[in-house]
């Protein structure tokens, strides 16, 4: 086999390449052409062994590939007439300019070795490539068109006796060093992960207790979402939640969230009538997505769920930031119709916006969350204990109760009682605590008030 040096180019390296294929291999998709060892269909992870094809010229890109351990030989051409045009490993892609273009194969890529390879789907690459600006999708269009201009001058030397072709160079590719390279590639290994985790159950709600600050009893619970990746460890929100919103992903996270919410609901409740025969009700805030509010179908969703579970639209509580505002009247309507069948409609973080103000006089909600960046100067800074007490003032002018997070020293809540601060949430009541533990947190809590 022949050796070509497509280092020069780095796009190069990592796409595919084109001329005729030997007739006796047949063409068909990726998954009938490798010898995949993942029993599991839904699997975003492919085993090769050495020798396997993964893919060959003429067959449809419905996938990329991110080589996690292995080297993949990228080829054109067949038997003694192949030309290698590279051999990838560990963090490399390709077949990913199929992905972007929609063309067929261009060359045929073979593991050297054991490969394991991470699937990246035509989705993952699409929706990126949308959302970016047109200066990136326009360095994109010319990149695929010189790479492919570049394939075939190689498939016209497959038909030319006595060229001399260039001498394989090993040359350092930087740009997969490149800081940039590294997140975008960390990126899509994070998304594979928590595309699992949805399938295999890795994620969990935690429950963290909202205080009525003068009663001093458990009104609610606030559900906030715990990853527990076998690889990774435990995982919090602000690890994962801003990708999953810049995919689909968030969607079927959310729905499944909203279910658990109604479903742990019914539980608290009866185990709190178990206990006490008349009890309050308690309800659960839920932190809803910019890209939740945007799905056409959002509403109806939510009143299908909580129909289905028997839970009253007032006891679930869906929190928003502001956010959600940019998308203007579009997230206004759709607040306006949940506050219209009953559901309350919590502003988060209120007060880091520089816009605050604006919205609340634009569009009504039912209660302000004062943000916990305040609350943990509020004892050291007078200038955010007055912030705090004028977001106060404005909610008790406004007939909104406000509720305070992140409370963490008994010197802070007595200050947002002397406030007039109406509900506390924080370190100091109880840490999120999974389900079984919350359960347990609610009923000591109704034990020591009574």
């Amino acid at each position: 086999m022949k050796n070509v040096d497509s280092s020069h180019d780095p796009l190069s390296s990592t796409g595919a390449y084109s001329t005729p294929v030997d007739s006796s291999v047949s063409i068909n998709s990726d998954d009938h052409l490798a010898t995949e060892l993942d029993a599991h269909s839904s699997c975003n992870v492919r085993l090769f062994k050495p020798g396997d094809i993964i893919f060959i010229e003429g067959s449809s890109a419905d996938k990329a590939y991110i080589i996690e351990s292995g080297l993949v030989e990228i080829f054109v051409g067949s038997g003694v007439e192949a030309i290698q045009l590279s051999v990838l490993g560990p963090g490399d892609i390709f077949g990913e300019m199929g992905l972007i273009d929609a063309f067929p194969r261009s060359a045929s890529a073979r593991a050297v070795c054991h490969c394991r390879c991470i699937i990246v789907s035509t989705t993952q690459i699409a929706e990126r490539i949308e959302s970016s600006t047109p200066l990136v999708k326009l360095l994109i269009s010319m990149s695929i068109h010189r790479n492919r201009a570049y394939n075939s001058y190689f498939r016209d030397v497959l038909n030319t006796s006595h060229i001399t072709l260039p001498s394989l160079a090993i040359t350092e590719k930087t740009f997969v060093k490149s800081p940039q390279y590294e997140k975008i590639l960390e990126d899509i290994k994070l998304e594979s992960d928590l595309q699992k985790a949805v399938l295999n159950n890795e994620l969990k709600p935690y429950y963290q207790p909202l205080i009525d600050l003068k009663k001093k009893i458990i009104i609610g619970f606030e559900s906030l979402l715990r990853w527990h990746c076998p690889v990774r460890g435990l995982l919090l929100p602000k690890q994962f939640i801003t990708l999953a919103e810049e995919t689909s992903l968030i969607l079927p996270i959310g729905a499944w969230v909203l279910e658990r919410a109604c479903t742990d609901l019914l539980i608290f409740q009866a185990e709190l009538e178990h206990f006490h025969p008349c009890p309050s009700e308690l309800f659960i805030s839920v932190n809803i997505s910019v890209r939740q509010f945007q799905e056409p179908d959002f509403f109806n969703q939510l009143i299908e769920i909580t129909r289905r579970h028997s839970i009253r639209p007032s006891q679930i509580k869906l929190e928003v930031t502001e956010r959600i505002f940019l998308a203007q009247s579009e997230a206004i309507n759709t607040i306006s119709q949940c506050r219209a069948a009953g559901f309350d409609v919590s502003l988060d973080d209120f007060g880091t916006g520089y816009s605050s103000l604006n919205y609340l006089e634009r569009c009504e909600i039912d209660s302000l969350k004062i943000d916990q960046l305040f609350i943990q100067k509020i004892c050291n800074s007078e200038r955010a204990r007055l912030l705090v007490s004028a977001i106060i003032d404005i909610a008790q002018k406004l007939g909104l109760p406000t509720v305070a997070e992140g409370i963490e020293t008994p010197g802070q809540q007595i200050i947002l009682q002397e406030l007039g601060c109406d509900v506390g949430q924080g370190h100091l009541f109880s840490q999120p605590l999974p389900f079984e533990e919350a359960v347990v947190f609610l009923l000591q809590a109704y034990r020591t008030s009574t």
